[in-house]
């Protein structure tokens, strides 16, 4: 069962009708693009043509303002020039704006009644009625005339640009020029419209006065292109509205575009644009949509071709799935539930047989197992990566040798290991007989190292359905042991998940705590046992919840060792004793030498130093007023950069202590190496030293080899007076415990040492 559990074969039929539906899903796609590629590009051009169309209306009318700038610069030159009425200074300004290529005709028009144009002169009265009425209208205009006439010479519409010639606010006649605007849209910047259409200029009455030189939309003798579009339309009712909107634009001299039907069933764009340089004109262009299928058709013949193409790939993609499908499934389980190391199952295979297991065998207990093995790195470093996977391989093989078909063991990674054990009377000896087959497959391949497996275990319940929930629960009760060899083995309680609730409490709480001041400065002295008073004290940290409820420090400290928090939990301590320190001195109170604990941590900190030196500066305490205690174990990492540290310490004139002395194995050579102000003995240690003579006599030396290197020796936990006694009689003269004083609160210990005055 447990082989043959997950070999699922994926089923050809079904590949062939997934593959048919995606085939399907690629036709509809295709006929879908092709047919929506058509409006699609026709709304681009559409769009790109009324972009051209305002574009070259604006063109138009930039180059008929130029033409008025024009006129207007000459008739600013000719107001001198005509208040004398000389001949030769007329035709020399007519002559200078005369060559301007947009102007057909320049004339000066005098209040003479002379006319001058060119180099010649002539009388008003010989042109006629046209300009009798021009002389009418520009006496009573303020300023520049525009407008559209029909030249008598050749019968064709003309723009008339005047413009009065004026000198100090005295009028001596005016210029007249023409521009000529049947050709106007011969034009580079007209390409775009004529290759796409045609274009028009009509005046606000829809009289069409230029057009591109092939229109075919309006007959070449109509005259009202509005009458025009409407019978070149299919006559019915959207194109006579689209008609009578473009009636209303030009009333409402608005600029847009209008689609009508043409009697052909296509569709014609009409685009209208007013210009301002010339109120009573509109510059009109139209295209048909059988342009469109002109630049659209190539684009669908590639890609209907495109279509078929993907059509024939999908088909022959469909037949090699098909073929190859029973190699496929092959690579496929492996991949999915073959560990590469062990060649054993995975974690994938793992999940599924776990809920297959527990779904089949509903009365039958299982436990879940998540094990390692202690200190495995060990192994990879003394014998290689080879021997070692052959180790986690061993694992395997022997699991499935020792338990049943319904008992499955996996790696997850590294040496990670899970498994689902039946909960019976003889599951303990089984895990003893897998151990025993590991280890003995170890020394055949000459590791002596013992192979010890580190295990969370979790009960699975008859509610529990989630295995992943299961996994992670025997994960935390595997975490909580802590390496050594003193437990292998915890089980999942809700104690564990209370703890670790605890520990996201204080993780959460730790940083706004420090912000809020919560982490309280405690004293323990330190006494002088010949003097019988107090020599100094240790500062130590209580956690003091807004609630009143305080946390000890084995409660907090390990948890921000493991997450890089005391960090700043210890600058904090040192920079509020020093403050405290300081406030005590400009009190006038007395102060005593007070150490303040270093994590090993903060050690490494490249301005750890830097850091310690400006906050004693910044308090101005005196030389030695503090003290860093230090733990040996700092120096099991980078013994020199450690001793250069602590030099540098020392040169910053603080005092430093070697706490915990005793509980290491390298105290003396530390005691070598560096040179500390104060050894402290651990409790631990003291307090054995003390029950025998032959303890006593390694006490006695340790505090004459102390003394011998000028370095004072304080013993911790001294809890009677009996120890007192004894530590009298050694020599040791600094003691600190229970039996003086425990910890005390800032207020209280400066209450009871510290008031100027106090006799201690």
């Amino acid at each position: 069962m447990r082989e043959g559990f997950g070999e699922k074969k994926q089923p050809i039929m079904k590949i062939l009708v997934i593959g048919m539906v995606i085939l399907s899903i690629c036709l509809a796609v295709c006929i879908v693009l092709v047919s929506t590629l058509r409006s699609t590009y026709s709304d681009e051009i559409s769009a790109d043509f009324q972009a051209h169309h305002i574009s070259s209306g604006e063109k138009l009318d930039a180059t008929i303002r130029s033409g008025i700038e024009v006129v207007e610069s000459a008739a600013d030159v000719m107001g001198s020039a005509a208040a004398s009425y000389i001949n030769t200074e007329i035709y020399r300004v007519l002559s200078d704006y005369d060559h301007f290529s947009m102007l057909e005709t320049l004339a000066f028009v005098g209040n003479n009644g002379r006319v001058y144009y060119r180099d010649k002169e002539y009388s008003a009265s010989l042109l006629g009625e046209p300009l009798k009425e021009l002389q009418d209208h520009m006496r009573t205009a303020d300023g520049t005339y525009i407008g559209v006439t029909i030249s008598s010479g050749d019968g064709m519409p003309h723009i008339l640009i005047v413009v009065p010639v004026n000198l100090e606010n005295r009028s001596y006649g005016y210029l007249a020029a023409t521009m000529k605007i049947d050709d106007i849209f011969e034009g580079g910047e007209f390409n775009y419209q004529n290759d796409m259409g045609e274009c028009y200029l009509t005046d606000r009455n829809g009289i069409i006065m230029s057009r591109s030189s092939d229109a075919s939309i309006t007959p070449e003798e109509s005259e009202d292109f509005c009458l025009s579009i409407l019978e070149y339309s299919d006559g019915k009712e959207d194109s006579k509205k689209a008609v009578q909107a473009l009636t209303n634009a030009y009333r409402g001299n608005s600029a847009g575009f209008v689609t009508i039907k043409t009697r052909r069933a296509q569709s014609l764009q009409i685009s209208y644009y007013p210009l301002s340089s010339v109120p009573s004109l509109f510059f009109i262009s139209c295209y048909n949509d059988n342009l469109v299928d002109d630049k659209v058709q190539p684009l669908l013949f590639r890609s209907v071709l495109s279509c078929i193409i993907i059509v024939v790939l999908m088909i022959a993609i469909i037949v090699y799935v098909w073929a190859t499908s029973k190699r496929a499934n092959i690579t496929i389980e492996k991949l999915a539930y073959e560990d590469p190391v062990t060649k054993g199952k995975n974690i994938n295979y793992f999940k599924e047989f776990a809920s297959h297991i527990m779904a089949v065998f509903k009365e039958t207990p299982f436990v879940i197992y998540r094990f390692d093995i202690l200190n495995f790195r060990y192994i990879n470093e003394a014998y290689g990566h080879i021997r070692a996977d052959e180790i986690l391989t061993s694992c395997i093989t022997n699991f499935a040798s020792v338990f049943s078909e319904k008992e499955l063991c996996v790696r997850m990674d590294a040496d990670q290991f899970l498994a689902i054990l039946e909960n019976d009377k003889e599951i303990g000896q089984r895990l003893d007989r897998l151990a025993k087959n590991v280890n003995e497959d170890a020394r055949g391949r000459g590791i002596k190292y013992p192979i010890r497996f580190k295990t969370g275990v979790y009960q699975i319940r008859k509610h529990d359905h989630d295995i992943d929930v299961m996994i992670d629960r025997a994960n935390v009760a595997r975490k909580t042991l802590k390496g050594d060899d003193s437990e292998m083995t915890a089980y999942y309680s809700e104690k564990i998940v209370q703890n670790m609730r605890k520990l996201d409490r204080i993780e959460s709480d730790m940083q706004k705590a420090l912000a809020n001041g919560e982490f309280k400065i405690y004293m323990q002295p330190k006494w002088d046992i010949y003097l019988n008073r107090i020599a100094g004290a240790e500062a130590l940290v209580r956690w003091v919840r807004e609630d009143g409820s305080i946390l000890y420090p084995d409660e907090f400290i390990p948890i921000f060792e493991n997450n890089g928090f005391i960090e700043k939990l210890d600058f904090y301590m040192l920079e509020m004793v020093c403050q405290k320190m300081h406030e005590m001195i400009e009190a006038g109170n007395t102060i005593y030498p007070v150490s303040v604990n270093q994590s090993r941590m903060l050690l490494h900190s490249a301005d750890y130093v830097t850091n310690v030196k400006r906050i004693i500066e910044k308090y101005k305490l005196p030389e030695e007023a503090i003290e860093l205690e230090i733990t040996e174990s700092v120096f099991l990492d980078d013994r020199n950069s450690m001793i250069q540290i602590i030099n540098q310490l020392k040169q910053c004139g603080v005092r430093l202590a070697m706490d915990d002395f005793g509980s290491g194995f390298s105290s003396l050579n530390m005691l070598k190496d560096v040179s500390f102000d104060t050894v402290k003995i651990d409790r631990e240690f003291f307090a054995e030293s003390v029950t025998t003579e032959r303890n006593r006599w390694i006490l006695q030396k340790i505090v004459e080899l102390a003394g011998g290197l000028d370095m004072e020796v304080l013993c911790e936990g001294v809890e009677t007076e009996e120890q007192v006694s004894i530590l009298k009689a050694l020599g040791c003269r600094m003691v600190q415990g229970f039996y003086f004083s425990k910890p005390l609160s800032e207020e209280e210990y400066i209450a009871l040492y510290c008031r100027a005055n106090i006799m201690v």
